[in-house]
């Protein structure tokens, strides 16, 4: 069976130039900012840049990594 959907291609574009990206991402439908968190590879969800900074910086230093 073919799928016969037709690819976004502005979707497209935006998953290949990200594709082996390792820093924050933003999606541009859900209006939100992403990332891999570097010990645990856990995913972390934020509003905006600085809050995502904020996320990861607490989140390395008492989550995944017990604190320092």
């Amino acid at each position: 069976m073919l799928n016969m959907e037709i690819p976004d291609p502005f979707a497209s574009f935006v998953a290949d130039k990200y594709k082996n990206f390792k820093g924050p991402k933003y999606d541009y439908i859900a209006k939100e900012w992403s990332m891999n968190c570097g010990c645990c590879d856990e995913e972390i969800f934020a509003g905006n840049r600085k809050m995502l900074t904020k996320i990861r910086l607490y989140h390395t230093r008492n989550e995944c990594c017990g604190g320092y």
